[in-house]
């Protein structure tokens, strides 16, 4: 299989809320990272457990692909990710970017990168504080 067949598998599977049917197409010490929530997940069980708390905290979850490049071993690709959690009454649609590598025939890493932007908390200020004129 191909990555780019992994990452069409996956997110199919994902998208039917199938947890042991995508958790079968990963390594046993694959790792499975989401930078926005500060997860890096390590291995089948413990991307078992990320997924099924995914599933647990929406409604629906679903990643829909619009532009894929792919080498030998990797795919990068990028599309939208549409959730409706439990506790909003409006689903959210927002930009993701994958980078899947696999080896012997399964996902050796699943990075997702999400553009949380218009979610940030009024709290995080901005990312680079103005520090006003700088001395010449």
């Amino acid at each position: 299989m191909t990555p780019r067949e992994h990452l069409t598998a996956y997110c199919e599977a994902f998208n039917r809320r199938e947890l042991d049917t995508a958790l079968s197409m990963f390594a046993a010490h694959a790792l499975f990272e989401m930078p926005l929530l500060g997860q890096r997940l390590v291995g089948t069980r413990e991307i078992a457990a990320g997924l099924a708390r995914v599933f647990e905290l929406t409604r629906s979850a679903a990643i829909e692909l619009s532009a894929h490049e792919e080498a030998a071993y990797l795919v990068l690709a990028e599309g939208r990710l549409t959730a409706r959690l439990h506790r909003d009454s409006a689903p959210v649609s927002i930009p993701i970017a994958i980078a899947l590598e696999s080896g012997d025939g399964r996902i050796t890493r699943l990075s997702t990168y999400l553009d949380a932007q218009p979610y940030r908390l009024w709290a995080d200020g901005p990312i680079f504080a103005s520090r006003g004129p700088q001395p010449t």
